[in-house]
């Protein structure tokens, strides 16, 4: 769909969880179709409780933006968003002329905790202007969703922990667990079944919180036997990594 001429009418939400600042290499600005923000993601450390984003227009016509703020957790394997006022951003509506910049300032207006790393995610969002009296199509809203982190007064490490559970289909949910008290990235890895020649590779990138976990599912190569030895390797944000995974059964 071409965004600069994006039908009116019922109003969807396409949300990106910003895939490329997901990946291994964050790049300086991330595209939403039709506006970009810069930096990609938002760290706050000691003294430093302010943050700046800029926001551009890419569009030949004005746009406007509600920016929201959330307490971001994972919960049994699944993001989870709630609303919260430890940080405060302004402004949280505005408009952007034609090809214009917007600059949002998000502070912290708590203390960080003493131990492990706050996460939280900014989510910004287009407001579609309202549809003409006469179109019945489908309008498209665009969100861009960004980590915030704010790191403890104390020297931050993740710490990964993979067990694995075989399921029904043959398939194999492997879990990451981290047990640090900052987050990592794992960009992807190769999952090891048995000798080193039987492998499947996992190119789905995800952030893994502290004291919380992720899984993915993977497909075995052909006639992997269930429960056989595994091993991961692959690279993340702190650097290349290689580990044994545990067995946690059926």
């Amino acid at each position: 769909m071409n965004l600069n001429n994006r039908l009116r009418g019922i109003s969807i939400t396409c949300a990106a969880l910003c895939g490329a600042a997901l990946l291994g290499a964050v790049p300086t600005a991330a595209l939403a179709g039709n506006f970009s923000v810069s930096p990609l993601r938002v760290e706050m450390k000691g003294s430093h409780r302010l943050e700046v984003l800029t926001i551009t227009n890419a569009e030949d016509a004005p746009l406007s933006i509600q920016v929201e703020l959330k307490n971001w957790s994972q919960q049994a394997g699944e993001e989870q968003l709630e609303d919260t006022r430890e940080l405060l951003v302004t402004p949280p509506i505005f408009k952007i002329g034609p090809h214009g910049q917007q600059v949002v300032r998000i502070a912290l207006r708590r203390e960080p905790d003493a131990a492990r790393e706050l996460d939280y995610r900014v989510l910004l969002t287009e407001i579609p202007p309202p549809p003409s009296k006469d179109f019945s199509g489908m309008q498209v809203a665009l969100q861009l969703s960004l980590p915030i982190f704010v790191a403890p007064p104390v020297a931050v490490h993740s710490e990964l922990n993979w067990s694995a559970q075989w399921q029904p289909d043959g398939s194999v949910q492997i879990t990451a667990s981290n047990s640090g008290n900052a987050h990592t990235r794992v960009t992807d890895f190769d999952v090891q079944f048995g000798s080193a020649d039987r492998t499947s590779h996992v190119g789905v990138t995800r952030y893994v919180l502290p004291q919380s976990s992720v899984s993915w599912i993977v497909k075995p190569p052909e006639g992997i036997e269930a429960h056989v030895a595994l091993r991961v390797q692959g690279a993340g944000d702190r650097g290349q990594f290689g580990a044994g995974v545990s067995d946690a059964g059926t």
